[in-house]
């Protein structure tokens, strides 16, 4: 029996020598924990970059410098928007966070905007998700792990500083319990998903450069108050202020004005490029993201755990959104895709327009490009331009490819990025 104390006692002190080890090992899993739950970045981000500093094979805190990089990037941006009414001119926009979360109201007191502080905004937005891509392009190949718990993750949509019950983005992702409080989400995040990140960074940043590589001062200042209510611009000084007036349309003057907005915007939206090399860029995002698609189903296929994962490969069954099979046949398909995109971004082969025989060589509309007229695109005329001669990928490939996802492409596009 003194013996079997004596082994207890032993066994005891590795265990705590060893919790001791971990708990040392897993700071950067506690300081983003730490994050999720607070809502604020506060110095997270510090504390992390001074991780990675002590060590530079600390791939964890380089992982949660990432991740944290890319939150606060969609935290500043959704604080930037709400600042200025974004979306709240007559009923306001509604998001939603999940069971239990009401809807965001919109801002009852926006503050001015001008088209230059709009596209401070979104240049912003860009250096932001510059900055996390950097972080998580420092993962590269090394072994990472953040497991971490999701349903406590807040985040200050409003910038008001006070992390309420309508912050908590945990309860969208997380099941209820009976007393509607969210049960634990937790998610092992990894090296693969770090190259997944940086893929998300990368669209995000072709997107936004898309936008602002072009001039489109014109629909700002003829439409844009359908979403920024109080937009500096030649049409609000022109127009009536009244909102209850009941219009010749059956609708108050505030919805007529949106309706009308919305029209004229539409019709604007023919925007010379106005930064060419911008421009440029856009593609070499959209090439980097399927390149970083490559890096993180080949990570994937090499994992040997199966532990709360992300993005799970064929052969783990621990993924945490179980409503998405995840097979060979449907990576294998998606990857056939996105190496159809690069070989249309390369202009090696062409995609298809409604109206013609031949092909629009993608290539040369990043190459030379002419004002985006939304309409003559849909209608043909814009495309005219840039018709070749040469293969075309058909509709009948397309269907082949994403019907192997029955009938759910979008969702798995969203999710496999």
């Amino acid at each position: 029996m003194r013996n079997c104390n004596l082994l207890m006692v032993a066994v005891g002190f590795v265990c705590l020598s060893l919790s001791s080890v971990a708990r040392a090992d897993n700071a950067a899993t506690e300081l983003f924990q730490s994050y999720l739950g607070g809502g604020r970045i506060d110095n997270t981000d510090e504390k992390l970059l001074g991780l990675t500093v002590k060590a530079t094979n600390n791939a964890d805190a380089q992982l949660g410098l990432g991740l944290v990089r890319s939150a606060r990037a969609f935290e500043k941006l959704s604080q930037s928007l709400y600042r200025h009414g974004f979306g709240s001119k007559s009923d306001g926009y509604e998001l939603f966070f999940g069971r239990g979360i009401s809807e965001v109201i919109r801002n009852p007191d926006p503050e001015p905007i001008t088209y230059e502080q709009f596209r401070g905004i979104l240049a912003s937005f860009i250096a932001d998700l510059d900055s996390a891509d950097k972080a998580l392009a420092a993962v590269g190949d090394k072994s990472a792990k953040l497991k971490v718990d999701l349903s406590v993750a807040r985040f200050d949509w409003n910038g008001d500083g006070v992390i309420g019950p309508e912050d908590h983005l945990g309860l969208a992702i997380a099941e209820l319990d009976e007393n509607g409080k969210a049960k634990p989400f937790i998610v092992g995040f990894d090296t693969a998903d770090a190259k997944w990140m940086q893929g998300y960074c990368n669209i995000m940043m072709a997107v936004t450069k898309a936008w602002l590589s072009h001039d489109f001062s014109e629909s700002w200042n003829s439409s844009f108050s359908v979403v920024f209510p109080k937009a500096v611009s030649t049409m609000a000084d022109a127009n009536g202020t009244s909102g209850e007036e009941v219009t010749m349309f059956g609708v108050n003057k505030a919805q007529a004005d949106d309706i009308a907005d919305f029209v004229t915007l539409i019709h604007t939206i023919r925007w010379p490029v106005v930064d060419k090399a911008m421009w440029s860029e856009v593609r070499e995002h959209l090439k980097m993201v399927i390149s970083l698609n490559r890096e993180t189903w080949a990570l994937i296929e090499q994992e040997t755990d199966d532990d709360h994962e992300w993005l799970p490969g064929p052969k783990q069954k621990s993924g945490v959104l179980p409503s998405f099979e995840v097979t060979p046949q449907r990576i294998q398909a998606w990857l056939s895709l996105l190496s159809q995109f690069e070989a249309a971004l390369d202009g090696n082969i062409l995609v298809p327009h409604w109206r013609f025989d031949k092909g629009i060589n993608l290539a040369r509309v990043f190459d030379d490009p002419r004002p985006f007229d939304l309409i003559l695109w849909i209608t043909g005329p814009a495309a005219v331009p840039y018709l070749r001669d040469g293969p075309t990928m058909s509709n009948g490939q397309w269907r082949q490819i994403t019907s192997i996802f029955e009938g759910n492409f979008a969702s798995y596009a969203f999710y496999f990025n």
